[in-house]
């Protein structure tokens, strides 16, 4: 009967858990909402250099001018591995000279990257669909 109930209390466990994966909001789609701040469907390569250097300034703790992944990823909870995943890919992909540090004009060059390697139909907004395309 012990284990019975154990078994009862495993699976309510994993069912919670899983509906609370499923309600959780998708990162990168919370993430493109941020940057479409103007909310009209999309952002530019000036309104993600932008936001990206406010934010490179503000997590910048040491006032270095470069940021360390420990500084890239601080503040992001451990529940949520997602976008975890996603600034540590972004970290390693922005870290152009290899040295274990973004710089400004690293993070600066990834936003032109990503804008160019999204916006498909070169029109200069990125959409949604452009961006969540961009990081599969």
């Amino acid at each position: 009967m012990k284990t019975l109930w154990l078994l009862a209390a495993l699976m309510a466990t994993i069912a919670a858990n899983t509906a609370q994966a499923q309600s959780a909001p998708d990162f990168r789609s919370a993430y493109f909402n941020r940057l479409d701040q103007k909310k009209t469907g999309g952002f530019t390569l000036a309104d993600l250099q932008r936001i990206s250097g406010k934010e490179f300034k503000r997590i910048d703790d040491n006032k270095d001018g470069g940021l360390s992944l420990d500084e890239y990823i601080f503040g992001i909870p451990s529940s949520r591995q997602d976008a975890i995943d996603f600034f540590t890919a972004r970290f390693q992909r922005s870290d152009y000279n290899g040295d274990g540090k973004v710089d400004f004009t690293e993070d600066q060059a990834y936003c032109v990257d990503l804008v160019t390697a999204a916006d498909t139909n070169k029109d200069g907004i990125v959409t949604k669909d452009e961006f969540l395309a961009a990081l599969q």
